[in-house]
């Protein structure tokens, strides 16, 4: 099954979205699925695509910088098959402080 590529820009579009939907419900870890925030903003079902292939991207690579402002913990099954993916997302320090 072949991933949807995001290029830097929309990542950073993407991670503004996850940090948006942590600070809106005023929580700094949540267990959600790139669906869910994509509904939480209105958005349609290729954002949630995008917003899904940034986490992939980040969970997959390992990757923790503080530019896109959280970090993912883990990732487990939504369903009993492997795809869609719940993440545990975390805020990072400095995002924290904007609560």
């Amino acid at each position: 099954m072949g991933h949807m590529r995001t290029d830097s820009t929309r990542r950073y579009q993407c991670a503004h979205l996850i940090c948006s939907y942590l600070l809106r419900k005023k929580i700094t870890r949540a267990a959600v699925t790139s669906r869910d925030i994509a509904l939480f903003h209105h958005l349609s079902r290729k954002s949630s695509q995008s917003i899904s292939a940034m986490l992939n991207f980040l969970y997959t690579n390992r990757i923790r910088e503080p530019r896109f402002g959280f970090y993912i913990m883990g990732t487990s099954p939504f369903r009993k098959c492997d795809y869609p993916h719940r993440y545990t997302i975390e805020l990072i320090d400095e995002a924290r402080g904007l609560l």
